[in-house]
């Protein structure tokens, strides 16, 4: 059985993620323009963009997971692979959603 809700939300959660790493984008451009006490900015670019990084991936393993809940012999997959990746990013959206896709990929 697919999982349409915890696919919706597994869709809506990695929206946002996208829009969040989108905002340490931004920060990543605009650090050059921070000066901090030592005066060095390359930290902050580093920092700004490997979260920027990480939380790209993440969005895209949502979408990924999102996919595989929208078939019916994949959905439980769907579900854990939320689930994990809803436990790393902290994200209740897609914990919520990948129970839902273990609990109707297990009927």
């Amino acid at each position: 059985m697919e999982s349409k809700v915890g696919s919706v939300l597994l869709l809506i959660s990695g929206i946002i993620t996208v829009l969040i790493s989108l905002v340490f984008l931004g920060l990543a451009i605009w650090a050059p323009f921070m000066k901090n006490a030592t005066g060095d900015t390359t930290l902050g670019i580093i920092i700004f963009s490997a979260i920027f990084i990480l939380l790209l991936v993440c969005s895209i393993i949502k979408f990924w997971a999102s996919g595989l809940m929208k078939d019916p012999v994949t959905t439980e997959k769907g579900g854990i692979v939320a689930l994990i990746v809803g436990i790393l990013n902290s994200d209740p959206l897609s914990i919520i959603g990948g129970i839902l896709g273990v609990f109707q990929g297990s009927k």
